[in-house]
């Protein structure tokens, strides 16, 4: 089976290809272009350098979150547009999931942390058992205020393996509190990557093995939605009054 993923849920675009279990290439950027910008113009890169075209593929898929709020509309919007054209089973899975691959072997815990501002992560805890193909998640996504989130995670005392865009910005932060327990990988390793969606979306696969109705996977509301719900709640309020 061919398929392709996209991951536009952070700031890095990443795409990738793969038949069946088997990463087949991937493209990665981390610049200052938008998304809508750089993702047909990778896609199209990547398949001609592959050697494929989109009416060899068998199903298409995405990452739908959380991280983002426009990058995940854009990631699921031009995958939703592919499989539609294509007429093409499409598969999504959260962020935090694919980013559980990034640490897979490892004996630490693997946590996740992505930028979600207002001074909070976007968060999981994951744990690979020696020889699972698939990571058990201990802690379901969340979004946490970041000195919360440190603070339980020093109560467990147990060593613990940093992924994400927020892992080298808060290096010395995590060091403090955590010490020497705190394992963070560099960003060529901990960054989103097309090769942990291959993983994520043929595992996803291989439980559901049919395509879904996608949904974007915010956790919490964007400003703007957090903005008109204000507006509304006084507009109720002056009209009661």
């Amino acid at each position: 089976m061919k398929y392709l993923t996209i991951d536009t849920t952070t700031k890095v675009t990443a795409v990738a290809l793969g038949e069946d279990r088997r990463l087949v290439g991937e493209g990665f950027l981390n610049t200052t272009k938008t998304h809508s910008e750089r993702i047909i113009p990778m896609l199209d890169q990547l398949l001609t350098a592959a050697d494929w075209t989109l009416q060899e593929l068998d199903m298409i898929g995405v990452v739908r979150g959380p991280g983002s709020f426009t990058g995940i509309r854009i990631g699921i919007a031009t995958a939703q547009g592919l499989a539609q054209v294509l007429k093409l089973p499409l598969i999504s899975v959260v962020s935090l999931d694919a980013l559980a691959w990034a640490g897979k072997g490892r004996m630490e815990d693997v946590v996740p942390i992505l930028d979600a501002r207002k001074n909070e992560w976007y968060t999981a805890r994951y744990n690979w058992t020696r020889g699972a193909e698939k990571a058990d998640c201990l802690t379901p996504p969340q979004a946490m205020p970041i000195d919360k989130w440190l603070e339980y995670l020093k109560g467990l005392d147990r060593s613990i393996c940093f992924v994400g865009d927020a892992a080298e910005k808060a290096k010395g932060r995590i060091e403090e509190v955590l010490g020497e327990r705190a394992v963070i990988l560099p960003e060529y390793i901990s960054l989103p990557r097309g090769a942990y969606a291959v993983s994520a979306v043929w595992q996803r696969w291989q439980e559901t093995g049919e395509g879904e109705q996608v949904e974007p996977y915010y956790i919490r509301f964007s400003e703007a939605e957090v903005n008109w719900a204000k507006k509304e709640e006084a507009r109720r309020s002056e009209g009661h009054e």
